[in-house]
């Protein structure tokens, strides 16, 4: 069984580097775990990310006939954010404006491997 104080643990090992929270949802952006700093805003950050995610998704199996979206990207006014899936959840990390998208992709890229087994585990019991 997976820890919460374990999943925050591996959480913020990706806050370093600009990367300033990592938040992970549920498909309808209830956030489960969170690791960083403005708290009070991960709930938010979570149902905005959480909508983002939907959305794109959504334009590419219309528009692209694909409905395999690996990661979003986005560049917002006060900073960049990575959204991924891991199981049959979502992955976001939030970062400032000088990081770059490869460090987000790489970062948001090796944490929702190393997630992807226990929660995988988690989502089919």
């Amino acid at each position: 069984m997976l820890k919460p104080r374990a999943l925050s643990d591996v959480l913020s090992q990706a806050n370093t580097g600009g990367i300033g929270s990592t938040l992970l949802l549920n498909s309808e952006g209830s956030l489960l775990a969170f690791s960083g700093f403005g708290d009070k805003d991960a709930s938010a950050a979570g149902a905005i990310a959480s909508n983002i995610w939907t959305s794109f998704q959504k334009s590419g199996q219309l528009s692209l006939d694909d409905n395999k979206l690996d990661c979003v990207l986005v560049e917002c006014k006060l900073g960049k954010i990575a959204i991924t899936k891991v199981a049959n959840l979502l992955l976001c990390l939030c970062s400032e404006d000088g990081v770059s998208f490869g460090m987000l992709k790489t970062k948001i890229t090796a944490l929702s491997s190393y997630l992807e087994e226990p929660l995988s585990q988690i989502a089919s019991s």
